[in-house]
């Protein structure tokens, strides 16, 4: 998303709405993908040489559970601030912080849900599902 001085008059403000391709921002990593583009609605102001942002972001992120492997979607939604210095610069382009955001919000431990079960260290059932036929009793 990109930012034009030259389209700012008279202390009025700027409203942008685009959807990014997720593929464009890199931020497929591990356990945490993204299915779809994700949304950003963003209104700016330009004050002499400053520029604020105030964008929200809205995304579809799928995650594989740490516990037990299995895939779940999760929406993603964030309203952030950005303070820019644009002395000499023609374009403001936020699609770094946009994915700076994404990241800092990926939590380092992802369940599907907070009493997931796992798997079972001997056989590999997923323990959600119900008991395994092994003969270790695990704790419900």
């Amino acid at each position: 998303m990109k930012f034009h001085m030259k389209d700012f008059r008279d202390d009025q403000s700027i409203l942008l709405e685009e959807e990014i391709e997720a593929g464009k921002l890199d931020i497929d990593i591990g356990v945490m993908r993204f299915s779809d583009a994700i949304l950003v609605k963003a209104q700016a102001w330009k004050i002499e040489q400053d520029l604020t942002i105030e964008a929200h972001i809205e995304a579809d992120r799928q995650f594989t559970c740490s516990l037990c492997l299995e895939e779940f979607h999760n929406v993603f939604e964030k309203d952030i601030t950005l303070h820019y210095d644009i002395k000499g610069l023609d374009s403001v382009t936020i699609d770094t912080d946009i994915r700076d955001e994404l990241l800092l919000e990926h939590p380092i431990r992802v369940l599907c849900r907070p009493d997931c079960r796992g798997l079972c260290a001997t056989c590999g059932a997923n323990l959600n599902e119900g008991a395994c036929k092994c003969k270790i009793n695990h704790k419900v």
